[in-house]
């Protein structure tokens, strides 16, 4: 994949594809405080060939809440999605802190997309990529 267009169609292709294995997993997660817990949840896809080509990282504590996407082409990050929320002080609601898009090619940044003025950068998003990857899941 050459450009951000192949990658979007890489991604809605992931997306639809019917001939996937989907591999769940739910754990607690300790909150700051170390008393309480949240919950995490890891949604691996595989095709045919037992490849990753997705993963979905859904966390929720009590300070944190985030979703991180990953897309995978033979095992190589093109794609990523950050969006983590931490509670209002003044309310019960959750506020965006990171909303970021990442496109890669060769384990390089190609296009971020930032959706709010705080950020994070393409490095985090490698980082926690590696980190989410589970093999043999």
């Amino acid at each position: 994949m050459n450009s951000v267009e192949d990658i979007d169609k890489y991604v809605s292709y992931v997306n639809n594809r019917k001939d996937t294995i989907q591999k769940s997993k739910e754990f607690e997660t300790p909150n700051s405080d170390r008393k309480t817990f949240g919950i995490t949840k890891i949604s691996e896809l595989h095709n045919q060939h037992s490849d990753i080509v997705r993963v979905i990282v859904n966390i929720d504590l009590k300070e944190l809440s985030a979703t991180y996407k990953f897309y995978y082409e033979y095992d190589n990050l093109v794609y990523s999605e950050i969006v983590e929320s931490s509670p209002d002080k003044n309310t019960s609601e959750k506020i965006k802190k990171i909303d970021d898009v990442y496109y890669f090619k060769d384990g390089e940044s190609i296009k971020s997309i930032s959706n709010i003025e705080k950020s994070t950068d393409e490095n985090r998003a490698l980082i926690l990529s590696k980190f989410y990857f589970i093999e043999n899941f």
